[in-house]
């Protein structure tokens, strides 16, 4: 099967409104100035629904654009405390300051990505590419896409023959910033 195949499909799907429920109760813990903000201007302290589209609109509070992602990517915390240990403010503070400074250049390199995952505690390289991905970031001359470990699979699976698909071949989770 090739992906090239469902193109023109690919490209009418609507993903804007990929969307996904997020519950009060299970991120009230974390930077709870930023919850409640994100959650007060919304229906209150119950369940709020973040969408794709929603994110890559929004241009504000890096801070809260960023929990707001985190919570659309994962919104029942996934597995771990990779969030809780990312949410604190000895690891998020410095990781905003790291992120400021390179959304002013024209684009990132693999030795910056690189960097962020070292210096910054319960993040991971999905997470940061999703962050990428909804901040508009520039990886050397592309712009940022979500490699996570559902695409990295979808990629290694074989089930794709597109030409250039071979490429991924050796790609896993653990040299993911390498092929990014």
């Amino acid at each position: 099967m090739k992906i090239t195949s469902f193109k023109s499909l690919i490209q009418q799907m609507p993903f804007q409104y990929q969307a996904f429920d997020v519950r009060y109760d299970i991120w009230r813990d974390d930077s709870q100035r930023l919850v409640d903000d994100i959650f007060k201007d919304r229906n209150g302290k119950g369940t709020i629904t973040i969408s794709r589209g929603e994110l890559l609109l929004e241009n504000g509070n890096i801070e809260e654009h960023i929990l707001k992602i985190l919570m659309w990517g994962y919104p029942t915390k996934g597995r771990g405390k990779n969030i809780d240990e990312f949410m604190k403010p000895e690891n998020f503070g410095p990781f905003i300051a790291n992120l400021k400074e390179l959304e002013g250049l024209p684009a990132i390199s693999i030795p910056d990505i690189e960097r962020l995952l070292r210096q910054t505690k319960g993040l991971g390289f999905s997470t940061l590419s999703k962050i990428l991905y909804f901040r508009k970031l520039r990886i050397e001359s592309l712009y940022a896409l979500i490699l996570d470990l559902r695409v990295i699979n979808a990629l290694n699976s074989g089930r794709f023959e597109d030409d250039g698909i071979g490429i991924f071949k050796n790609l896993r989770y653990n040299n993911a910033p390498q092929h990014y």
